[in-house]
């Protein structure tokens, strides 16, 4: 089988494996391309994705270190801004810039130069951190919405459980768990050889065998992704359940109590629909690129070529792309992040005089530093 590029060239090579399982990996090729064909140039063909996906991976780290450093800032500068969701929130931050300090600009590489240039350490430590940043990403969100159905289901107990210190200790956990699972992606990737327009060097994964990398495959589709999932929908199905409960009024009618306990209401609804918002949003993103590989290891019939390989380029872009659109949902969804961010930038934040009292915002802000 021979592939033809959009340039109307053949694509020749000694390997048929699809590109970009990781950073590194081979391009579209075919076997038993006639070598001579393409020794009349001897530079590969400069297809669309050469400059446009490496500006678009620029335009996601530009956005995404930008937006979650300001997150991180925000969080740590301010006293009010330390809860327990919060420092959820900052795990992620931290988590998305890892992933684009470490993986976006070698991933970015792959399309303009042909071969990997970096050498055997870092193809297996870029490949590592890409595989325990998005563990750490998954479990984090799953326990943000834990977190967050505790708290409505049970908003009397977690007071005393759900603490700063929790999450902190939750947080760290998280990350030492995803270095240990995501070893066996530092120990079977390595460097290979192949022929593509010149003599080339690739990134690869080398599992023992076929089944090795279907169970790895099948693993990091279930923890990473399907499992995550289904834990996050069974939080908010019992948050949506307690939601619907009517509210009981307080015994002595007093006004000021049941203010303050509708205004407690709102805010923890506000929070909760935040983070639906980034749940889904990782869904969404991390989605295609899960089923992508998934249905590529395990069906038989799965034809390699350039349409698929403009799909997994697609997918990934989207995987990418959540490391920097989390930061503009707080913005747009977070009041307290909105405030904090005017606070620590009058500069750049124009200060508007709003109709809202001081005692409602006092009152918002006490009930979010309390750990809502």
């Amino acid at each position: 089988m021979k592939l033809i590029n959009d340039t109307g060239l053949p694509v020749c090579g000694t390997d048929s494996s699809l590109p970009l399982e990781g950073p590194g990996a081979q391009p579209y090729q075919s076997s038993g391309c006639n070598r001579s064909a393409v020794e009349l140039d001897q530079s590969p063909p400069l297809l669309v994705d050469a400059w446009l996906v490496p500006l678009f991976f620029a335009l996601i780290m530009l956005v995404g270190l930008v937006g979650n450093s300001l997150v991180i800032h925000v969080i740590t500068k301010h006293r009010q801004m330390r809860t327990v969701t919060n420092f959820y929130i900052a795990n992620l931050a931290t988590t998305d810039i890892i992933f684009l300090v470490c993986c976006v600009p070698f991933t970015a590489t792959l399309y303009p130069l042909p071969s990997w240039v970096f050498g055997d350490f870092m193809c297996r430590i870029v490949n590592y951190l890409q595989q325990v940043t998005a563990q750490a990403t998954c479990i984090t969100l799953t326990a943000m919405s834990v977190d967050r159905c505790y708290a409505t289901v049970y908003p009397l107990q977690s007071l005393r459980h759900r603490t700063p210190r929790v999450a902190m200790a939750v947080s760290v956990g998280i990350w030492i768990g995803s270095f240990v699972l995501s070893v066996p992606v530092a120990a079977y990737q390595t460097l290979d050889t192949g022929y593509w327009y010149g003599p080339q060097t690739y990134c690869i994964e080398t599992f023992p065998s076929v089944y090795h990398q279907k169970t790895f495959i099948l693993y990091t589709f279930l923890v990473v992704y399907l499992l995550p999932l289904i834990t996050i929908c069974v939080c908010y199905a019992f948050m949506l359940k307690r939601m619907s409960r009517p509210v009981v009024e307080p015994s002595d009618n007093n006004y000021q109590v049941q203010l303050l306990a509708e205004r407690s209401e709102a805010i923890r609804t506000k929070i909760s629909k935040m983070v639906v918002v980034i749940v889904v949003l990782f869904t969404i993103c991390w989605g295609p690129i899960q089923f992508f590989i998934l249905f590529q290891a395990f069906n038989s019939n799965f034809q390699k070529n350039y349409e698929m390989y403009k799909i997994k380029i697609w997918a990934h872009c989207m995987s990418y792309s959540n490391s920097s659109v989390n930061p503009i949902v707080y913005a747009f969804m977070g009041a307290n992040f909105r405030k904090s961010f005017k606070k620590a930038f009058p500069f750049i934040f124009k200060q508007r005089v709003g109709t809202t009292g001081g005692a409602v915002v006092n009152t918002e802000m006490h009930l979010v530093s309390s750990g809502t």
